[in-house]
């Protein structure tokens, strides 16, 4: 099972903007791991802007880092984080159907 932990920043610097989270594994599998973390940044950057999409280019994991959970087991984390770009308005077309 994994745990995935979320946070999305924007930055005061241009063009550096990253979404960044978490996930931990009961055991180290850095595919895994890679398809968690790209699931919950999909997720919280059309949560955040629906014309925001990741650009998976600059995709980010770092681990695994070994940590204790709750109960004393050994545990694998790993982090992620990917920059975004705005997509173009799509013109309205109901504005323009009016013959």
């Amino acid at each position: 099972m994994e745990r995935v932990q979320s946070g999305g920043a924007a930055s005061d610097i241009p063009g550096m903007d990253r979404y960044r989270t978490t996930t931990t594994l009961p055991f180290a599998h850095l595919a895994g791991a890679t398809s968690a973390l790209r699931t919950e940044l999909h997720r919280l950057i059309a949560a955040d802007d629906e014309r925001r999409v990741a650009d998976w280019s600059t995709l980010r994991v770092v681990g695994p880092q070994e940590v204790f959970g709750p109960h004393g087991a050994v545990h694998f984390e790993y982090r992620g984080s990917v920059q975004f770009r705005r997509l173009a308005a799509l013109p309205n077309r109901a504005a323009h159907s009016h013959s």
